[in-house]
């Protein structure tokens, strides 16, 4: 009986027997390999150049909408490029500053207000569904939730200021944490009715960047008394209607990897083993409901991939599939965004030994 590539994605988030391997697209962007694969310029046709790499390469999920931009393409040109402090510009410049725009933030009221959760779960079904028409049915699309948001403040109001207004005034940055939780929740609900109502792929994947490789930027207690609670209860719609949470990690989770697992997650991405997190250790968490969690990873883009040969590539495919095992959600993938530094060999390496030792380990 023949299986595509869709197929084998969602087997494989289910965490069924599957006997061939979930390959990410690994959030590609290094623009002169797709150009390689597909033989065509990328930036003279992004979407379509893109999913024609996509299909060549035998990729078979696509968990964000995340393509090659100008900036990687200034990346390719060897442009230096400097950091604007662009919270500077906007304003911001003391604690104070970042207090004053929460005080702002509408109330609960009104946010309910003006969310319309038929028409959101309608357009996120609509951009799921473009993209699977786009890339054909040897592809998995999921797509991003809801959260409450904890980088986007240190964004935008810059790092100093997000953090010594979180330890000064605590109640206001719960404020905020509360009103990102709300939206994120609101547009929860929206997924879990879009999945229902329009037959999605009951899984979303995202995330947001709390560690560095030295552990949380705030601490673990701080963390579990303003932020995690509001997360967790914006999760709540997903994890209710059994819609299966993926989560990116960043740095060293260690300290904070409980918390993660308490909020109704099923499965982690990332595992930046330089700092700290080992693939090995990460295997062994199980979910909400005692099982094991799905995985994915976990070819370093630090290491192995920029720095490392082609057979240190093929090796560290065959100890992701190896570590991980079978018939548990395991999902081949790098640690986080491939960048034009890192060289075509490695990466064809990459999805080429993944397929093959996949196909062999998994009995395809």
């Amino acid at each position: 009986m023949s299986i595509d590539g869709r197929e084998i994605a969602l087997g494989t988030l289910h965490r069924q027997a599957v006997p061939y391997p979930c390959l990410n697209y690994c959030w590609m962007t290094n623009s002169a390999y797709i150009n390689r694969v597909v033989g065509r310029d990328y930036w003279s046709d992004r979407e379509a150049v893109f999913a024609e790499w996509v299909r060549r390469c035998g990729i078979n999920l696509v968990p964000q909408w995340y393509l090659p931009s100008e900036q990687q393409q200034r990346l390719e040109q060897l442009e230096l490029m400097h950091e604007v402090n662009r919270h500077e510009q906007a304003g911001f410049h003391t604690p104070e500053d970042v207090v004053r725009a929460i005080a702002q933030l509408p109330d609960d009221e009104a946010v309910e207000r003006d969310f319309d959760i038929e028409a959101a779960a309608a357009h996120y079904a609509a951009e799921v569904k473009s993209h699977l028409e786009l890339l054909g049915p040897d592809c998995l699309v999921i797509a991003g939730f809801g959260q409450a948001d904890f980088m986007g403040g240190y964004t935008r109001w810059g790092y100093e200021n997000y953090l010594v207004a979180a330890g000064l005034y605590p109640e206001a940055m719960r404020r905020y944490y509360h009103y990102s939780a709300l939206r994120g929740r609101l547009l929860n609900q929206a997924i879990a009715l879009a999945c229902e109502k329009y037959n999605l792929a009951p899984f979303v994947y995202s995330g947001q960047d709390i560690c560095t490789a030295k552990g949380p930027i705030m601490s673990p207690q701080m963390l579990r008394e303003l932020y995690f609670p509001e997360l967790k209860w914006c999760l709540e719609p997903l994890v209710q209607a059994d819609v299966g949470i993926i989560w990116h990690c960043d740095g060293d989770i260690r300290p904070i990897v409980a918390d993660i697992m308490d909020l109704g997650v099923i499965g982690l991405q990332g595992f930046e083993e330089e700092h700290g997190p080992r693939w090995e250790d990460m295997v062994q968490l199980r979910d909400h409901r005692g099982e094991p969690i799905t995985v994915w990873g976990c070819v370093s883009v630090v290491s192995t991939l920029p720095h490392g040969t082609p057979a240190e590539v093929r090796a560290a495919v065959e100890r992701s599939f190896e570590v991980a095992g079978p018939n548990r959600g395991h999902v081949l993938s790098s640690t986080s965004s491939v960048m034009p530094e890192v060289p075509p060999e490695n990466i064809e390496a990459l999805f080429e030994h993944g397929r093959a030792f996949g196909a062999e380990f998994l009995g395809g």
